[in-house]
């Protein structure tokens, strides 16, 4: 991402209102990705169809689906996520860019391989009773899905964001507009085939993307020091499936939740509030790409310049003050901007909520939700932090305390009943990002020591 942000920086130069706006917009759907615009596109489609009577179920029926696609292809996909964001960036720190098409082919294989034998396991298991052109869509779209969040790590690195962002526009402007010609002709299977299209184009446009910014035949990478740090598998997986945890557990507890199809179940009272916060941190994401992916990494790599160039100990000590700095600059500009958001959200929650269309009984727990996707966004910062400084074990450490977090407190606040829905999410995240706090405040400190002292 931090490829996209020096890119953008160049706009701001320009000084203006409107090149602020413009940084932003981009800097805001680039740092979106796949999911929050999936998100956006199936709560879009299914907003324009619900007026159709003949369409309303089939439009429920496909957005839980793709609800699961994308939740169940993320975790299937965590363990190679990072690992291989690792590799990439120990490839390009080498000097060998003309390797990275060959390990991005390895990943997809590793990725839509396994993920084809997966989806036709779980559909031969769970997916019996369904239609079986509903079963041969759903395959199609979760192996795409598992292509796309591998090719998403290199498209952040692209240089070209406008055909970045066009390129996830133009997927998505599919999904809705395909979905609503289809999706009234062939009710649930059209709305899926439109899907599977849209993802088909952006798998596409990424890998020509990919492509044309690391050109160059097969070539295995040369150094054979790089190597795969599988503890960040740990860290990956587990941060999917705590940002997934409060949902299953909506989904399958009997009195929060309702059959949909097959065996996939939603809860109408939870689904509306939290997938409609998540879009209220797009503002938070946007900051998060010019601070803790750009100013950050400028201030960090500055750093290992003067360590690297045998610097002295000002120009060290400078050095680490700056990116102190520039963590601490981060961390409160996305905190005030989100900040906003959340106080915005919170006061307007009810008439937001009325003018959508929805029930005012969703204004509790949308309140919650608001605050706990808000703190997941920190957490996301602390973690970026963390990835750089090489501090693997404070992830794996932060990741396992959201999910172990998530698992247990959601579960008392169902047992504890409707009015602490949402606190569980909000609970475990808050818990986590004090502890990622105090922990990042000490690291940076000690940064000397753990740089130069500590056994790695």
């Amino acid at each position: 991402m931090a490829g996209i942000g020096f890119e953008l920086r160049r706009i701001l130069k320009r000084r203006s209102y409107l090149a602020m706006a413009e940084a932003y917009g981009y800097a805001g759907l680039a740092s979106s990705g796949p999911w929050l615009l999936s998100i956006f596109g199936i709560l879009l489609l299914g907003f324009l169809a619900l007026g159709d009577r003949a369409t309303g179920g089939s439009i429920i029926e496909f957005q839980v689906s793709v609800t699961y696609l994308i939740a169940v292809s993320l975790i299937f996909t965590g363990a190679l996520q990072l690992p291989f964001t690792r590799y990439i960036a120990d490839m390009l720190f080498a000097r060998q860019a003309r390797s990275v098409v060959t390990v991005l082919l390895t990943m997809l294989v590793s990725a839509v391989v396994p993920g084809a034998l997966f989806a036709a396991a779980a559909l031969r298991l769970f997916f019996d009773g369904t239609p079986w052109l509903y079963q041969v869509l759903m395959g199609i779209a979760f192996v795409e899905l598992c292509g796309v969040w591998i090719l998403t790590i290199l498209g952040t690195s692209l240089k070209d964001y406008k055909i970045l962002v066009m390129g996830y526009l133009l997927a998505y402007g599919l999904v809705v507009g395909l979905g609503l010609i289809l999706g009234r002709r062939y009710g649930l299977d059209g709305y899926l085939l439109a899907f599977a299209l849209g993802q088909l184009t952006l798998l596409l446009g990424l890998g020509i993307l990919v492509i044309r910014q690391f050109p160059g035949p097969i070539h295995w990478p040369e150094r054979r020091a790089n190597r795969l740090f599988w503890s960040l598998s740990l860290a990956g997986v587990a941060f999917n499936l705590a940002v997934w945890t409060d949902k299953f557990w909506f989904w399958f507890y009997p009195s929060t939740s309702v059959a949909i199809i097959g065996p996939l179940r939603a809860s109408p009272i939870y689904d509306v509030p939290i997938f409609l916060s998540y879009l209220l941190i797009v503002p938070g994401l946007a900051v998060f790409l010019f601070r803790m992916e750009t100013d950050f990494v400028e201030a960090y790599d500055a750093y290992n310049r003067a360590i690297v160039g045998g610097g002295t100990y000002a120009e060290l000590r400078g050095a680490k003050l700056g990116m102190i700095q520039a963590t601490r600059t981060g961390l409160w500009d996305i905190a005030k901007i989100q900040g906003i958001t959340v106080v915005l959200a919170l006061v307007f929650a009810r008439s937001l909520l009325a003018h959508l269309g929805y029930s005012g009984n969703y204004v509790r727990l949308f309140r919650f939700d608001v605050i706990g996707t808000s703190l997941q966004l920190l957490l996301m910062s602390l973690l970026n932090v963390y990835f750089y400084l090489d501090l693997r074990g404070r992830t794996v450490l932060l990741t396992l305390l959201f999910l172990i977090g998530n698992f247990l407190l959601t579960g008392m606040t169902l047992v504890l009943g409707p009015f602490f829905y949402g606190l569980g999410f909000l609970g475990s995240l808050l818990i986590t990002d004090l502890l990622g706090l105090s922990m990042l405040s000490r690291d940076l400190q000690g940064i000397d020591y753990l740089t130069f002292v500590r056994a790695r």
